[in-house]
C-alpha cells in the first residue's frame, strides 16, 4: 500500500471555495511563517507532515490525541471496543455541522471511510492509519460501528491524526479529484484561500463549540483569521518574524534557535514530532551495503552527535534507536548500539575482506562507494547528508552526496538506487515501524525484511496489553539495529518561536500545531 513521506511539495492552481469566501470574522489576525509548500489540503491524500498542522485546524477527528498520547472525545463522545478487538462502536456528537452547513453524523463518517478506502482516492497516510479496520456502518443517526479484519491496537490513537480528519460528504461528491483545493471540515477554522507556494488563509468558524475538553476552551476560536505564509528560505523566514510580519515561526533554524530564545523578546516552544525521528534507511539490497558488516561499519564510522552539531548547531537531541522518545517501546536505559568507534568499523571491514589502499577501502578492485541522496530543497537534509558524507570520506569510504528533486529522490529510494537517504516519519504508535520493515511496503527503502521481525510486528499490532507491546517493540528495535538497516540521527522537533502576545498555542499528539485555543493580544 503506497504512502508518501512527509516531505512532498507542489500544487498548480490557486484554490478558493466561493461559498466560503465570506466577510472576515471579527478577531485578531495571526500570521505564521510556514517552512514548506503544500501538496494538497485533502487529509486523505496528502503525504506531507507539514500539511498536518494546517489540517488539524480545518478538520476535526473522531478523537483528540493529547501531547501525552491520551485519547479524548472530540467528534465522538464515547466508544467501546469488543473483547476480541474487532469492533469499535463510536457514539457521535449530535450538534456538529460542517463549514458548508451540512450535518455531521454517522452517515458522514461512513462516507469518509468509503472515500479513504476507494482505490481511486489513492489515499496515502489516511488509509494506512486505519490498518485492518476499514469498514464503517451507521447503526443509528449518531452511532457508527467500525469493524476490523484482525485486531489492530493502534487504531484509536491513530484516529486522532489529522490525516483522518472528517470531510464534508457533500464536498467529496461535488469536488471529486479537486477536493484538496476545497477543504471543508468541522474544525475551528474554515478555508478561505490557497495561493500555491505563497499562503493558506483560514477564517474562524463562528459556529464552532465542540473543542476537546483538555484544551479548556468553549465556543469558537479567539483568532479571527490565520495566514500561513509559506517561506521555505530559512533566513527569509527569520527576517519575516523579527520584523513583525509574522507572529509565529515554525522550523526555526538551529543557528537562530538559541539566540532568539536568549534575547528575551520571544516565546519558544519545542513541538515533539513523534514516530521515527530523523533517520536514514540503509539499502541492504545494493552492493556494498548488502553486506551487514559494511552497514555496521557505517554506523560506527559516523559520529551522530557530530552530525547534529555540524548540520544543525547541535540544538536537537540525538537518536540511537528507531523510535523517538516517549513512544511505547522506547527505553532510554538501553545502551547505545553503535557508539562512534572508527576502530570497530575498521575491524568489521577487515574481517569482511576489505583492505585500505591509499586511504580508501577496497575489495575485489572496487572502492567502498556510498551514495547519500537528499532532497535538494530541504536545507537541513542536505546539511545532514553533507556531514555524514564528511565522516564516511574521512574514514576511507567513497561517499557521494546527491541533491535530488522530490520525484527523483523518491524514485531513487523506491528503486533501490540510493544507499542512504535522510528523511523523517511521524507516528503515534510503534506500529509505524511496519511501514519501513515489513515486506512489500512502500517505505521499505532498506529493501530488507526478516521473518522473525515480521512475526513480532504483526503480533504487536494485535495486542491490547501495553506492557506486552512494549516488550515486543523493544525486541523489534533490537533486530533492526542488529541488522544495521537504518541510521537514527536525531529526535524530530519542530522548533517554534512566538511573539510575546501569542497565548494558548498547543499541539496534538504526534506534533501538529493547533490554534483553536490560541489568542493574540493582552
Amino acid at each position: 500500500m503506497r504512502r508518501s513521506l512527509a516531505v512532498l511539495f507542489g500544487c498548480s492552481a490557486i484554490a478558493l471555495s466561493p461559498q466560503l469566501a465570506t466577510a472576515q470574522s471579527a478577531g485578531p489576525e495571526l500570521t505564521i511563517g510556514w517552512a514548506e509548500p503544500i501538496d494538497t489540503l485533502n487529509p486523505a491524500t496528502t503525504g506531507a507532515r507539514n500539511v498536518g498542522p494546517i489540517l488539524s485546524n480545518i478538520f476535526d477527528t473522531l478523537v483528540w490525541l493529547t501531547p501525552e498520547f491520551k485519547v479524548e472525545p472530540l467528534l465522538a463522545t464515547d466508544w467501546t471496543v469488543s473483547e476480541d478487538g474487532l469492533t469499535y462502536t463510536f457514539n457521535l456528537r449530535d450538534d456538529v455541522t460542517f463549514h458548508d452547513g451540512t450535518p455531521f453524523n454517522a452517515d458522514a463518517v461512513v462516507k469518509n471511510f468509503d472515500y479513504i478506502k476507494d482505490d481511486t482516492t489513492q489515499s496515502k497516510i489516511g488509509l494506512g492509519l486505519l490498518g485492518s479496520c476499514k469498514n464503517a456502518e451507521a447503526t443509528a443517526e449518531f452511532t457508527v460501528v467500525v469493524t476490523c479484519e484482525a485486531p489492530y491496537a493502534p487504531l484509536l490513537a491513530q484516529m486522532g491524526e489529522p490525516y483522518l480528519g472528517m470531510q464534508s460528504p457533500a464536498a467529496i461528491e461535488k469536488y471529486g479529484k479537486d477536493l484538496g483545493q476545497h477543504p471543508i471540515g468541522t474544525g475551528p477554522f474554515k478555508f478561505i484561500s490557497w495561493a500555491p507556494n505563497q499562503s493558506v488563509v483560514l477564517e474562524r468558524f463562528d459556529d464552532y463549540d465542540w473543542m476537546a475538553a483538555s484544551l479548556e476552551h468553549e465556543g469558537p476560536a479567539d483568532i479571527g483569521k490565520i495566514t500561513f505564509s509559506i517561506v521555505p528560505n530559512p533566513q527569509a523566514r527569520v527576517n519575516q518574524f523579527q520584523s513583525g510580519q509574522s507572529q509565529v515561526m515554525q522550523q526555526v533554524p538551529g543557528v537562530y534557535w538559541k539566540s532568539l530564545g536568549a534575547s528575551g523578546r520571544y516565546q519558544s516552544m519545542q513541538v515533539p514530532i513523534s514516530g521515527m525521528g530523523i533517520f536514514l534507511p540503509i539499502n541492504a539490497s545494493k552492493w556494498p551495503t548488502d553486506d551487514v558488516a559494511v552497514r555496521k561499519a557505517i554506523l560506527y564510522a559516523v559520529d551522530v552527535k557530530g552530525v547534529v552539531q555540524l548540520a544543525e548547531n547541535g540544538v536537537f537531541p540525538v537518536s540511537r534507536f528507531p523510535l523517538t522518545e516517549g513512544m511505547l517501546g522506547y527505553d532510554a536505559s538501553t545502551p547505545d548500539p553503535y557508539p562512534y568507534d572508527p576502530a570497530k568499523a575498521t575491524e568489521l571491514l577487515e574481517g569482511a575482506g576489505w583492505t585500505k589502499t591509499d586511504g580508501k577501502w577496497m575489495k575485489d578492485g572496487k572502492p567502498l562507494g556510498i551514495i547519500v541522496s537528499a532532497i535538494s530543497t530541504k536545507a537541513h537534509y542536505m546539511a545532514i547528508g553533507q556531514a555524514i558524507q564528511g565522516y564516511l570520506n574521512d574514514f576511507g569510504m567513497s561517499a557521494e552526496l546527491q541533491g535530488l528533486a522530490v520525484p527523483a529522490w523518491l524514485a531513487a529510494n523506491i528503486n533501490g538506487e540510493a544507499t542512504m537517504a535522510p528523511g523523517q516519519y511521524i507516528g503515534v504508535d510503534p506500529d509505524a515501524l511496519h511501514f519501513w520493515f515489513l515486506p512489500d511496503q512502500y517505505f521499505n527503502w532498506s529493501h530488507w525484511s526478516d521473518p522473525e521481525l515480521t512475526k513480532l510486528i504483526t503480533t504487536g499490532q494485535s495486542l491490547q496489553d501495553d506492557d506486552k507491546r512494549r516488550e515486543i517493540y523493544g525486541e523489534v528495535q533490537k533486530i533492526i539495529m542488529d541488522n544495521a538497516v537504518m541510521m537514527p540521527i536525531r529526535q524530530n522537533i519542530d522548533l517554534t518561536m512566538m511573539a510575546p502576545d501569542v497565548k494558548g498555542m498547543t499541539y496534538s499528539g504526534g506534533g501538529f500545531q493547533y490554534f483553536g485555543a490560541a489568542s493574540l493580544g493582552e
